[in-house]
């Protein structure tokens, strides 16, 4: 299974905190949807969006199913798992599983726009890494 990710988990020490490993990756692009900041959080979700939206990300290849369920609880209910058709910048077009914020769920986005670079300008990074305390628990709970 491929993961498609946009926010945190495309950054290789917030991925390998989560998953406990390394997975080969390429950047891809997922058409047809927007990436808005989540509210009182630095972090992202993305929903369906128009023709011309899309977001960019990183795609992790061959995930394991011990993986995948890591990413299941670091995700947890707030997003739905759905299969996406990911343009990756090698020319190729893989399905991959994205974490997607619901219809139900979008109320709990902000109309900002999530821009990689500024999260990572902004301390948005540090400051995901050092205030996240679920790293652990999801290796305790394997």
């Amino acid at each position: 299974m491929h993961v498609f990710t946009y926010g945190t988990l495309m950054f290789p020490e917030v991925w390998r905190a989560v998953v406990g490993r390394e997975f080969d990756a390429i950047e891809g692009t997922a058409a047809g949807y927007a990436i808005f900041r989540v509210r009182d959080a630095v972090f992202p979700g993305i929903v369906s969006g128009g023709d011309g939206d899309t977001v960019r990300g990183v795609v992790y290849v061959n995930v394991d199913a011990a993986s995948l369920d890591r990413l299941d609880r670091f995700e947890d209910d707030f997003y739905e798992r759905r299969s996406l058709a990911i343009d990756c910048d090698d020319g190729q077009q893989r399905s991959a599983d994205a974490y997607v914020v619901p219809t139900m769920n979008r109320s709990v986005l902000t109309d900002e726009p999530w821009h990689r670079d500024l999260f990572v300008t902004s301390g948005g990074l540090e400051h995901f890494i050092r205030r996240f305390q679920g790293f652990a628990r999801l290796r305790d709970d394997a």
